[in-house]
């Protein structure tokens, strides 16, 4: 469930932008989106990782609220080509985004060792699978609980295994990063 002080925070700033809006020019307004929503959806995005389809769907809403306010769209306008052309991941995709930038960062011993801690390589065992000759996969662990499917240490090896491999190999978080936006970014 979504906090509604989320909702209420972003809901706020977008009425005031919209207010000045007229004031100010389109890259200006850009900025102040980013700064201000932008920066408020992606605050704890691991903990978003699991959300319903509704509370996305009410997250992503505002997202085209604030791509609409740059481009002083009126609100029957769709939203996915001012998502495109902004280069904005939807809602759903930039969480995964930022969860999967985090098991980059703990794959390859660049975090935190509390978050290094929370990931293991996969194992097969003695059986000779064709998993294991990937030594990029992660072990996902079970959990007896839905909410410890909720946690970084199962969602982020689970979206982790789901990538190519190529993308998981990637040689720097640079390369990563644009090659995991390239593959998350939606081709409509």
């Amino acid at each position: 469930m979504i906090p509604s002080s989320l909702c209420k925070s972003v809901n706020f700033h977008l009425r005031n932008l919209r207010r000045i809006r007229r004031f100010i020019d389109q890259s200006t307004c850009a900025h102040a989106v980013r700064s201000l929503i932008l920066s408020r959806l992606d605050y704890c995005n691991s903990l978003l990782a699991r959300l319903s389809q509704s509370d996305v769907q009410r997250l992503q809403s505002l997202q085209n609220r604030a791509a609409r306010l740059i481009y002083q769209a009126d609100r029957y306008t769709p939203s996915s080509p001012l998502l495109r052309e902004l280069h904005w991941l939807p809602v759903q995709q930039r969480i995964h985004f930022k969860v999967l930038l985090q098991v980059y960062n703990s794959f390859y011993r660049l975090s935190p060792v509390y978050l290094q801690d929370l990931i293991a390589k996969y194992n097969p065992g003695r059986r000779n699978l064709r998993s294991g000759n990937d030594n990029t996969r992660l072990a996902i662990p079970s959990t007896r609980r839905s909410a410890g499917d909720r946690s970084f240490g199962v969602i982020g090896p689970r979206l982790w295994n789901a990538l190519p491999s190529h993308i998981r190999a990637a040689p720097n978080v640079q390369c990563f990063k644009k090659l995991l936006k390239t593959h998350l970014f939606p081709i409509e």
